[in-house]
C-alpha cells in the first residue's frame, strides 16, 4: 500500500532573478511514493521550480525566494542544507559526472559524509550502480574516467552517484 502523506507543501512560491519573476504564486502538493510530472514548455520554470525542494536556487546569484516550501511538515529553510540536499537528490537533463573515476563519482557523496570503510564503499558502488542499471557495464572498468562514458551511461552514473546516499 502507498503512503500518499504530502512529502512536498508549496505555499505561494515565487522566485525572481533580479527583476524577473521566473515563478509566481505557485500552490501544490506533492505526495510520497508518487508519481508527479511537472511539464511545460522550454523557458516556462520548470528547472527553477525543482531546484527550490533543495535549495539549489540559493547557489545562484541574485535570485530571491518567497512563500513557504516545506517537506515532510518542515519549512525547508529550517532544515540543515546538507541534510536537505542529502535526502533530496537531484539529477539533471544533461549529464554532469565529475572528472574522477567511474567508482570515485558513486563513492563521492558517502565520502562526504564520513564513510571511509573500501569494502563499505565497495557495496554502495554497487549496488547503486545495480539499480542505475549501469553495473554489468562497468564492473570491470569502476577505475576508468566517467568523462570516457557514452551521454546515456554518464546519465546513468549521475542516477547512481544520486541514489549512493540514500535520498528520500
Amino acid at each position: 500500500m502507498q503512503d500518499n502523506h504530502k512529502k512536498f507543501l508549496i505555499e505561494n512560491l515565487e522566485v525572481k532573478y533580479d527583476d524577473f519573476r521566473a515563478l509566481k504564486d505557485i500552490d501544490m502538493s506533492i505526495k510520497a511514493n508518487a508519481v508527479t510530472a511537472i511539464i511545460g514548455p522550454s523557458g516556462c520554470g520548470k528547472s527553477t521550480f525543482i531546484r527550490t525542494f533543495n535549495r539549489m536556487n540559493d547557489l545562484i546569484p541574485n535570485v530571491t525566494t518567497s512563500g513557504i516550501v516545506s517537506k515532510d511538515g518542515k519549512d525547508i529553510q529550517t532544515i540543515d542544507i546538507v541534510d536537505l540536499r542529502k535526502s533530496v537528490g537531484m539529477i539533471f537533463q544533461r549529464p554532469n559526472p565529475f572528472p574522477k573515476s567511474i567508482f570515485d563519482n558513486i563513492a563521492y557523496g558517502p565520502r562526504a559524509h564520513g564513510l571511509k570503510s573500501m569494502a563499505e564503499l565497495s557495496q554502495i558502488v554497487e549496488r547503486s550502480l545495480r539499480r542505475a542499471v549501469l553495473w554489468d557495464e562497468v564492473k570491470d572498468t569502476l577505475d576508468k574516467s566517467a568523462l570516457a562514458l557514452s551521454g546515456g551511461q554518464q546519465q546513468r552514473l549521475c542516477i547512481a552517484r544520486a541514489l549512493a546516499v540514500k535520498p528520500d
